[in-house]
C-alpha cells in the first residue's frame, strides 16, 4: 500500500471506530426539549475531593440545556472520545518530546538495558525470543500476519474495547477500566523515561542474537510508530501487552446480560433458547479473554519489538495502574472548570440497574416513552 493512501486509511480507520462508538451509544428517542434553553439558577459551585480534601468545584448544571450539553446528553460517548484523545495525544507528546531530546548516551544506555535484560533472562530460562522468531521467520505467511497484528491491532482493537464496553458493562466497570488504561501511560512513562530499553529488533548484528526488525523490512509498519517523534527505545514496559491483558481479563471477568424482565414468563422452548445463547457468550468471552492477550504476547516476541521481561513488567503496570486508577478522579475540578468555561455539563451516566436508554428526568430532558 502506498504511504501516503496509509497515512489517510489508519487515521480514517480509528475515526470510524470513534464515530461507531458514538452512533451505537446514543441515546434514543430524543425529543426536542421546548423549555427555556437560558442559564438555570443552579448553585455557581458544588463540593469535589481532591486528594482527600473536600473542595469547591465549578459548577456546571446550570449550562444544561445549551446545545453542546443537550449534544452530549444524546452522544454521551463524545466525552469518551474527547477522554481519549486527551490521554493518547499527552502519551504521544510526551513521548515525542523524549525522542527528539535523544542524546547519544541515552541510546548507549538504551542498548546496554536491553543486553541487562537478555543477560537476566538468561539466567532465569526466559530468553525464548530468538527461538520463537526463528520459528516464523520459516513460515512466511505466518509471520506477515503476526506483523500486521503487532502493528495494527493495538489502537483499533483498543478503541473498539472501550466503545463495546460502555455499551455493555455497568458504568463503574467502564470508567475503572478506562482511567486503568490512562493510568498505565502514566507509569509506562515514568519508566521508559528513567530507564530506556532498546527493542530486541534494534540490537546490532554484532551483539550476536540475530533478531530480525521483520515489521519493518517487511514493510508493515504502521503511520503511528513510523515517525521522527516516535520512541523506539520505549520497549520497556510493554502496553501492548498491558492493553491486551485489560482486555482480556475484562472479558474474562464480565457477567453475561440477563434478557428483559420479561422474558421470565417466555415459554419454555424460548427459556432454553435464551440459556443457549448465554452460554455460547459466556465462552466467547472466555476464549477471546484467553486468545486476545496470548496473540499479543506472541506477536510482540516474534516481530522482536519486545522482551519476555517488557510483557511481565507491562502485567505488573496494570496491576500498579488498577490500584491507582482513582487518583484520577482528583482531575475532575478541572474538568468542572473546562466545561464551565465552555458552558457546557457532563449528563450523568445511567444509575445502576437502569436501562441506558431510560428517560433521566433528572436532567431536564424530554424524551418519548
Amino acid at each position: 500500500m502506498p504511504v501516503e493512501a496509509q497515512h489517510v486509511l489508519e487515521p480514517g480507520i480509528v475515526a470510524f471506530i470513534l464515530f461507531l462508538g458514538v452512533w451505537i451509544n446514543r441515546r434514543r428517542a430524543f425529543v426536542k426539549d421546548e423549555g427555556d434553553w437560558g442559564i438555570e439558577q443552579e448553585s455557581k459551585f458544588k463540593d469535589r475531593k481532591f486528594f482527600g480534601y473536600r473542595i469547591k468545584s465549578r459548577n456546571t448544571a446550570r449550562w444544561r440545556r445549551t446545545w453542546v450539553s443537550r449534544t452530549l446528553y444524546r452522544f454521551p460517548f463524545l466525552i469518551e472520545v474527547w477522554y481519549w484523545l486527551l490521554v493518547y495525544w499527552t502519551y504521544q507528546i510526551g513521548r515525542a518530546i523524549t525522542a527528539v531530546t535523544l542524546q547519544e548516551g541515552t541510546v548507549a544506555a538504551a542498548r546496554l538495558h536491553a543486553l541487562q535484560l537478555i543477560h537476566f533472562e538468561q539466567r532465569l530460562g526466559l530468553f525464548i525470543e530468538p527461538s520463537i522468531q526463528q520459528f516464523f521467520l520459516t513460515k512466511p505467511a505466518a509471520i506477515a500476519v503476526i506483523n500486521k497484528l503487532y502493528s495494527f491491532i493495538h489502537i483499533p482493537g483498543t478503541i473498539s474495547f472501550l466503545a463495546w464496553l460502555y455499551y455493555y458493562a455497568p458504568t463503574a466497570v467502564y470508567e475503572s477500566r478506562r482511567r486503568t488504561l490512562a493510568a498505565c501511560n502514566l507509569v509506562a512513562f515514568v519508566i521508559f523515561t528513567t530507564w530506556p530499553c532498546m527493542p530486541p529488533r534494534l540490537l546490532p548484528g554484532s551483539d550476536g542474537f540475530g533478531f530480525v526488525d521483520t515489521v519493518h523490512v517487511m514493510h508493515n509498519s504502521s503511520v503511528w510508530t513510523t515517525n521522527r517523534f516516535s520512541n523506539q527505545l520505549a520497549a520497556m514496559p510493554s502496553l501492548h501487552f498491558g492493553y491486551s491483558f485489560v482486555v482480556g481479563i475484562t472479558f474474562l471477568t464480565t457477567p453475561v446480560r440477563s434478557g428483559p424482565a420479561r422474558a421470565l414468563n417466555a415459554p419454555l422452548s424460548q427459556a432454553k433458547v435464551r440459556d443457549l445463547r448465554a452460554t455460547l457468550l459466556r465462552a466467547f468471552f472466555v476464549g477471546f479473554g484467553i486468545l486476545y492477550p496470548s496473540t499479543i504476547l506472541l506477536a510482540i516476541l516474534a516481530t522482536a519489538n519486545h522482551f519476555v521481561l517488557d510483557a511481565i513488567v507491562g502485567f505488573f503496570v496494570v496491576l500498579v495502574g488498577f490500584k491507582i486508577n482513582t487518583i484520577l478522579l482528583n482531575l475532575l475540578p478541572l474538568e468542572d472548570t473546562f466545561m464551565y468555561f465552555i458552558r457546557a455539563h457532563k449528563p450523568e451516566p445511567a444509575r445502576e440497574g437502569e436501562d441506558y436508554y431510560t428517560p433521566l428526568e433528572a436532567e431536564g430532558y424530554c424524551y418519548t416513552a
